[in-house]
């Protein structure tokens, strides 16, 4: 998907999350909301710098942390595996399960363990952050899983590839804009929830997990995604779907 359809759903996503908590620790929501927006970009590594300053700018200058220095490691790790990968700039690197959780793994070594050495009390605001970080690479990847690109997510130790049938800059699909007003609903059920006092406390935790299970199971059952063997070859596996939606 277009980086800014990436911020909005994760945004909202973020927000589900941390609907059990809105009005009791506003830090903690901004952590997570921070980490999770900051995330959900950091896979894009093959984006373009853009001619002039939008917020496309920002998103780009985020994205060359894992582009200047995750990318050329996993290159060089990659050598030694099945599917070495010559470009750094190669979306298979982070566009994938190992490869975001070898981002997450460096972001926490630079981030974390520093901190945790001087103050501890500070090191547990910076995990919460790095959780929300998490959160927005695996969304980043269920996200375009949905689209026709794919993603491939054992690389390098498989080829196999996911992906929908969305094409993200067709304004003539409905879809993206019916995930995005499905978020906002459910986002706006749960905070009603909270605000009015309805449910006990101790079940907007669960409540807020099924409602992004919900959002993330829906928006890949209507994007009719197969998985592939490799980029180019017709679908082997096809998940159940629906109807092509027009």
């Amino acid at each position: 998907m277009i980086t800014r359809h990436h911020m909005a759903l994760a945004l909202m996503c973020a927000l589900i999350v941390c609907s059990s908590f809105f009005l009791s620790d506003p830090l903690l929501m901004v952590l997570v909301i921070a980490g999770t927006c900051i995330g959900v970009l950091l896979p894009d590594i093959h984006m373009t710098p853009p001619k002039r300053f939008t917020f496309r700018t920002l998103a780009w200058l985020i994205v060359q942390f894992p582009r200047q220095v995750c990318s050329p490691i996993l290159c060089r790790i990659y050598i030694h595996t099945r599917y070495p990968v010559p470009d750094p700039a190669d979306k298979r690197l982070t566009h994938s399960i190992p490869g975001i959780l070898f981002i997450f793994a460096f972001a926490s070594a630079f981030l974390y363990i520093p901190v945790r050495l001087v103050d501890s009390a500070l090191a547990g605001w910076i995990a919460v952050f790095l959780g929300g970080v998490l959160l927005g690479m695996g969304l980043h990847l269920v996200e375009d899983l949905c689209t026709r690109k794919g993603i491939f997510p054992f690389f390098p130790f498989s080829p196999w590839t996911i992906s929908g049938s969305i094409r993200p800059c067709d304004r003539t699909d409905p879809r993206i804009a019916r995930y995005h007003i499905q978020h906002c609903t459910v986002l706006i059920v749960l905070f009603w929830l909270e605000s009015a006092g309805i449910l006990a406390p101790a079940l907007f935790l669960p409540i807020s997990v099924a409602g992004i299970t919900f959002c993330l199971g829906t928006m890949v059952y209507f994007s009719e995604v197969s998985v592939r063997r490799g980029s180019g070859l017709a679908g082997i596996i096809k998940a159940s779907s629906p109807a092509k939606i027009t």
